[in-house]
């Protein structure tokens, strides 16, 4: 009678601990949107928080200048944003919808600074079950 007392307490916590995870929903997935935007504010205004996150693990950032290329990876991005850290930019931008589907959307971001333009490209898509950005290429 104790041994089953005890299985039954066993069972009775087993399917209590089961309805309370399937009653918690999921954590929020970032929309596009919410991507975009904490890409923006860490180039912008230097608010790093949760930009490591919104790269995908094989991000590939293109910089454009002149006649030369220069390729970073995640480390690299990551360490420059974290380079100007709280920096607000002098610079005025905007950001433009160049391609959007379900899952996937590139953007074009561009700075405006005294007498200088810089134009970014940025692919956010669908990776695995996330948005992250796939792609910056920037051209100055």
């Amino acid at each position: 009678m104790k041994t089953l007392k005890s299985i039954l307490l066993g069972l009775t916590l087993v399917v209590a601990t089961t309805i309370a995870n399937a009653s918690t929903p999921p954590a929020a997935l970032l929309s596009k949107n919410d991507v975009l935007n904490i890409y923006v504010n860490a180039v912008v205004h230097g608010k790093v928080d949760g930009v490591e996150s919104v790269l995908a693990k094989d991000v590939k950032y293109v910089i454009y200048r002149n006649e030369k290329e220069f390729d970073l990876n995640k480390a690299q991005i990551i360490e420059t944003l974290k380079g100007s850290e709280n920096v607000d930019q002098n610079c005025t931008y905007t950001t433009s919808i160049m391609d959007e589907s379900d899952k996937k959307m590139v953007v074009k971001l561009t700075l405006r600074y005294d007498g200088y333009i810089r134009n970014t490209m940025i692919t956010i898509a669908m990776n695995k079950g996330d948005f992250q950005i796939t792609k910056i290429e920037s051209e100055s």
